[in-house]
């Protein structure tokens, strides 16, 4: 009878256990697809699909609260808070990251670029804290350069191709960017490599790199964790 009722409880947990061995598999795949090199367009896809999956994005990270967890504790944690740009913003609600970062109240600032008037006017309406700016940041002024702005986000090719030309001449040197992809070409991969940026997470379509340096302390203080659980 014993064995009867043991047997009945493991076949009850044989969903949860096939659960979670699933996930342990993603994760394993997240974690190889990652190693992949963009040889070509599945090849990349696949490796995007691997940043998708990290840190839990998948368990956690299902709603924008969860994502921002998640990005606050592995990468805004290990950046210094500053002046944040957000271009092509939108409603300033939808798919921004600034909104989340002013209600931290941690001492970011934010300055927000759209020039479509209808998410212009929805922009103004919704965010009033931000410095609002009408029109395209697509050349650096010289009083942009000195700015020292911090991190930057941009859903525009143009202003993509605008702050990667930017950093590859030295003009201003963020310690994160984030460039929405639709397409998921290596384009900006590309661009953002060869100026000593890593693609750290990939969240609905927005890539977001981590400059060199900041990517060290982030390996830094994973590798501390690491050492103290062991």
């Amino acid at each position: 009878m014993k064995s009867e009722g043991w047997d009945e409880a493991f076949l009850r947990r044989i969903p949860c256990y096939r659960k979670h061995m699933n996930l342990a598999l993603r994760t394993i795949r997240g974690w190889w697809y990652r190693r992949y090199p963009s040889l070509n367009k599945e090849w990349h896809r696949k490796r995007l699909a691997g940043y998708e999956r990290r840190w839990g994005l998948e368990q956690e990270g299902f709603t924008k609260e969860g994502f921002f967890r998640i990005f606050q504790r592995r990468v805004l944690s290990h950046c210094r808070p500053g002046l944040f740009y957000e271009m092509v913003t939108g409603d300033g609600l939808v798919g921004s990251l600034g909104v989340w970062l002013e209600r931290l109240e941690q001492g970011w600032k934010v300055e927000a670029w759209e020039h479509r008037p209808v998410p212009l006017a929805s922009l103004r309406k919704n965010r009033q804290q931000t410095g609002i700016n009408e029109g395209r940041l697509t050349i650096w002024s010289a009083e942009e350069r000195k700015a020292g702005v911090v991190g930057i986000t941009t859903r525009g090719s143009m202003e993509a191709s605008g702050v990667c030309r930017a950093i590859r001449t030295d003009q201003i040197r963020p310690q994160w960017v984030g460039i929405w992809n639709p397409s998921r070409r290596p384009v900006w991969l590309k661009r953002l490599g060869k100026s000593g940026y890593r693609l750290e997470l990939v969240y609905d379509r927005m890539e977001l790199y981590v400059s060199v340096e900041t990517r060290g302390q982030i390996t830094e203080d994973g590798r501390r964790r690491a050492e103290v659980m062991g």
